[in-house]
């Protein structure tokens, strides 16, 4: 094998590995609750014209700061949509910002009896005040429904 294509795979194998590395780091992030109502492709399209993506929540930590926000915005008893979606392949979820599938192994906070696709057009997830209880769980919604909200997600600033 020539010295040029032994160079190439080896800089190939490390790129790899270093997407790989950095694919396992969670990078802190801020939620900010939007009080417009929108559509999920309003708010998906919204978040990212001021440079964030629609809400990832990927563990207890994130939805704690999700709760935090939902509890100081001025709608604080809300339904607002955050990044979630199954749209194309129902039961699949996906964080759309994040182009990351949510696999059944990942951080999850459903409403008990939810996700249900309820008449069949419930492909993005929403969080907030659900019957007057439980803030911060996640149920299915009709993407082309308005809702009170949304929830951005932006990188941390620095301190």
């Amino acid at each position: 094998m020539s010295c040029n294509k032994t160079l190439f795979l080896s800089l190939c194998v490390a790129l790899i590995g270093l997407n790989a590395v950095q694919a396992q780091k969670s990078i802190p992030k801020r939620f900010v609750v939007i009080t417009k109502s929108a559509s999920f492709f309003e708010a998906w399209h919204d978040c990212n014209s001021f440079d964030g993506y629609l809400a990832a929540i990927e563990s207890a930590r994130d939805q704690s700061l999700v709760d935090e926000a939902l509890a100081k915005s001025s709608n604080p008893n809300g339904v607002y949509f955050i990044g979630g979606t199954d749209i194309g392949r129902d039961g699949r979820w996906m964080w759309i910002g994040l182009n990351k599938q949510l696999k059944d192994t990942d951080y999850r906070n459903f409403y008990p009896g939810e996700p249900n696709n309820l008449g069949g057009r419930q492909e993005c997830l929403t969080v907030g005040n659900w019957k007057g209880e439980q803030r911060g769980k996640w149920d299915d919604s009709e993407c082309d429904k308005k809702l009170d909200g949304y929830v951005c997600a932006f990188p941390a600033r620095p301190r």
